[in-house]
């Protein structure tokens, strides 16, 4: 080889890496993507996201923007989902499976990354949990996880004498598939036998039905109570809340429970921040890198976190063994 075509070989072959190394940085946006988010979130959340994806490189209103539905009844997941849809989002920040389920139904092309959701699968939002294969992915807080009969466990442990406990149970159909339900019945009814309780699941699908709930767990004099935290987000939780504080019950729940008072007894759950910062890196290899939503892997929560709020202990009259007070994460004083 003649020195002409050495250095037009060294040329091309500059040339080849150079556009290599181009195509394997993340591609900048000519515009801030646009993220929509379901279903609307309180303040204290959005500051929650825009530090996950601060934490993946993203600026606010220069890498993305946030948007949400705006105002629409809390019971109305459907007109909610079609407005985020509508605006034509580079991708939907969803949690709760409900509404991951009227996005999925509205778009197959968006992608959908589900931040909390409880049995995606069964739920028919993906065809599995290592391949989704679909528009969605993201986290699943409750498949695999075991994590109701920790519920009936946790409640035992933190007063022995408990042998009826309820379930105010949100995650109702049509919003929530029966599909996605059954597991959950399954779980908690497996480990009500197994811990030799009397279980009673009373369904509230609508604040209306709040009442009528509670008057069945005080006709049948339950013990101890589980609240679910399903969709819509419901106004009834104050009521409830007051409930079991008027009727000392010992009560968990199962996330985060609203800026009311007084809260339950016991919280069990993921870490809100822990599970969007997984969010955050699965938004950033989707809308810079490329990835297909089908092809990350529906993932789960590597740890639960145990709050105890002593204020209700005490309003309840329940001292609170000290082994549940070593296994807390937070106490609450």
């Amino acid at each position: 080889m003649n020195r002409r075509q050495t250095l037009s070989a060294m040329v091309a072959l500059g040339a080849t890496l150079a556009s290599r190394i181009v195509s394997a940085r993340p591609r900048a946006a000519a515009r801030p993507y646009r993220i929509g988010l379901v279903p609307n979130l309180p303040k204290r959340r959005h500051e929650q996201i825009q530090l996950a994806l601060r934490e993946v490189g993203w600026v606010l209103d220069v890498d993305y923007a946030l948007f949400q539905a705006g105002a629409v009844q809390a019971d109305d997941i459907e007109l909610a989902v079609k407005r985020v849809v509508d605006e034509g989002p580079d991708l939907i920040l969803a949690a709760i499976t409900a509404y991951v389920v009227a996005a999925h139904r509205l778009t197959k092309e968006i992608p959908i990354v589900m931040w909390t959701s409880g049995f995606p699968v069964e739920a028919g939002l993906a065809s599995s949990y290592a391949r989704p294969r679909g528009n969605v992915t993201g986290m699943a807080i409750y498949s695999g996880t075991e994590v109701f009969g920790k519920f009936l466990q946790l409640l035992r442990d933190v007063k022995p004498e408990i042998r009826r406990i309820g379930v105010l149970w949100t995650y109702v159909p049509p919003h929530h598939p029966k599909e996605e339900v059954e597991p959950c019945y399954r779980e908690l009814r497996e480990a009500a036998a197994t811990l030799g309780l009397d279980l009673r699941i009373f369904e509230i699908g609508t604040q209306e039905q709040t009442g009528d709930a509670l008057a069945a767990v005080a006709a049948e004099r339950m013990d101890a109570l589980l609240l679910t935290s399903g969709a819509p987000p419901s106004p009834h939780r104050w009521q409830v809340s007051r409930f079991v504080v008027e009727r000392r019950l010992p009560a968990i729940c199962d996330w985060e429970w609203p800026a009311v008072e007084p809260q339950p007894l016991m919280r069990y759950s993921p870490s809100p921040m822990a599970l969007l910062r997984q969010a955050a890196v699965y938004m950033d290899r989707i809308l810079r890198s490329g990835a297909k939503p089908g092809d990350l892997p529906i993932q789960r929560p590597s740890k639960f976190e145990l709050e105890v709020n002593m204020q209700t202990a005490r309003a309840i009259g329940l001292d609170v063994p000290r082994s549940i007070l070593l296994r807390a994460d937070k106490v609450i004083e």
